[in-house]
Order: C-alpha cells, then sequence, then structure tokens
C-alpha cells in the first residue's frame, strides 16, 4: 500500500510540474490480503530496513501513450543481430514502427520509408530523454534504477519503483539503497547516455543495408552528450533566472550548496521569492 500511494501521488506531482510522465488512473487496496515488506523501526537511523511489517496488498494502475522500453527493443534487437529465428528481424521492424504509430505519429511521416523513419526516431528520442533528464535535474527528481528496462522510448518518466527527490543537496543522492552511484542524482544524464547506445544499438540491425543511414545513427548517437549538455545549460540558466548559463557560477553556487547542507527544492523557492529582495 504504501508503494502503490507514492507511485499515484508522485505521478501526478510530476504531471503538475511540467515533467514529462505516465500518469495514474486507479489505486486499489485489497480488504484483506496483506504483504511483508520492510521498513524502519521507529526512531531508526540506519540506512538499511531493520526489520518486517505487514503491509495491505495494493495495485497502481498508470496509463501512457505506449509502455514500450529501451529493453524491449534491446531484446528484439539482440534476436535480430544473432539471427534466432526467420522471423526475428521482422518482429524488430514491427516493433519499431508500432513505436513509431504510437509515441511519434505526429512528428514522423507514416509515408517514408522505413530507415528514414528510423533517423528521424532516433533524433526525436535523443530530444525527449535529454529534455527528461534535464527536468528531472530541474525538480529534483532521483530515477534510483534508470537502466534500460526502466527507460520509456516515448522519452517520458515510466518507473516509480525505487525514486525520491533530492531534500539535502547531494549531486550523489540515491534513493535506493542498492543503487549505487551510477544512477544517482546528478548521474542521470550518464544514465541516460548509455540508454540512448542501447537504443541506437537495437535499430542498428535494420540499417544494415543502408551504410549511409547507419552512418548517420552513429552520428546521431555520438552527438547526444552534446544534446544533453545543452539541455542542462538550458536548464540551468531558467533555473537561475539567468539569459545565459554561467558554468563558474554554478560551480561556486553548488560547492556553497555542498557546504552550508541546504534544501535542494526550499533553496530555489527562496531565491526565486523576489519579494525577499
Amino acid at each position: 500500500m504504501r508503494s502503490s500511494v507514492r507511485e499515484f501521488l508522485a505521478q501526478e506531482h510530476m504531471q503538475a510540474l511540467g515533467v514529462p510522465t505516465s500518469r495514474s488512473l486507479s489505486l486499489y487496496v485489497s480488504k484483506t490480503e496483506t504483504v511483508n515488506r520492510q521498513w524502519y523501526s521507529e526512531g531508526s537511523r540506519s540506512q538499511n530496513p531493520d526489520r518486517v511489517i505487514a503491509e495491505p496488498v495494493a495495485i497502481s494502475t498508470r496509463v501512457a501513450p505506449s509502455f514500450i522500453r529501451v529493453g524491449q527493443l534491446e531484446l528484439f534487437g539482440r534476436r535480430a543481430r544473432k539471427e534466432e529465428h526467420p522471423e526475428a528481424l521482422k518482429e524488430l521492424e514491427m516493433l519499431v514502427l508500432h513505436l513509431i504509430d504510437r509515441e511519434y505519429a505526429d512528428v514522423i511521416d507514416s509515408q517514408l520509408e522505413t530507415e528514414e523513419k528510423l533517423l528521424l526516431l532516433a533524433q526525436a528520442f535523443r530530444d525527449r530523454l535529454s529534455s527528461l533528464v534535464a527536468n528531472w535535474i530541474r525538480v529534483g527528481y532521483c530515477q534510483g534504477n534508470f537502466n534500460s528496462d526502466n527507460c520509456a522510448v516515448g522519452g517520458f518518466t515510466l518507473d516509480y519503483g525505487p525514486f525520491g527527490f533530492c531534500e539535502l543537496f547531494n549531486p550523489r543522492f540515491q534513493p535506493w539503497t542498492g543503487g549505487g552511484l551510477h544512477f544517482s542524482f546528478y548521474n542521470q544524464p550518464v544514465a541516460a547516455e548509455a540508454n540512448f547506445h542501447m537504443f541506437c544499438s537495437a535499430l542498428k540491425p535494420l540499417l544494415a543495408s543502408h551504410p549511409t543511414a547507419l552512418q548517420q545513427l552513429d552520428e546521431i548517437q555520438v552527438g547526444f552528450a552534446q544534446t544533453i549538455q545543452a539541455k542542462m545549460e538550458q536548464m540551468w540558466a531558467s533555473k537561475l533566472g539567468l539569459e545565459h548559463f554561467d558554468g563558474a557560477l554554478l560551480d561556486e553556487l553548488q560547492t556553497l550548496m555542498l557546504e552550508t547542507a541546504v534544501d535542494y527544492t526550499i533553496f530555489f523557492r527562496e531565491l526565486g521569492d523576489s519579494r525577499r529582495y
């Protein structure tokens, strides 16, 4: 029940903050069944849960244009590369074209050739994914397990399993005790780039007979780091009320935020309150 309520509320909170996300539809709770879950004793300061409690069984239902993940494309792409069965390449193509119809029909002309669609898809997903992660940093959100199975190819926040919002400012904030630094708060752009590389690798079997398009896909893939850097700089400039990004100013500010142990969200709310100045 506890985690289901968190997910239900978090999706609507993210929507209100202007962050692309799946949406909450319903929340059901059982009146009779329970499940054992780890939790903390009262007054505990342990990093990990130290006891087990019984909680009501609950189901949070969410909606989105599709729930296709990078991990699913990886699976079909791997089957196609290894030629695991005669229809492997065809199945990959069907999945990708279905993805385009469900998530990108507004930006990709259905009359184009498949290789043209794939390149436009890669460009559009790169833009959405980089914007999404910049938005996550903007609002202090950390997806504690941002692997390819939790990365929606539609470019929205999908998985609300191990997640949290940064309170005490810490670039290494990780809401999931088993998550590690590779999925920590400020490392999310790097995790996004890894997911995008997996996405591009999954598309490559469909372009094997189109060397020019394959080269263009490689260029799109290589350009991810520059794209997300531009999105991050745009976000920071806006968050700080600047016309242009100032890296030196941001570095100095973040050093002070670490030294003074401020709350990430409250600090920027206070900074933006013009009535105080």
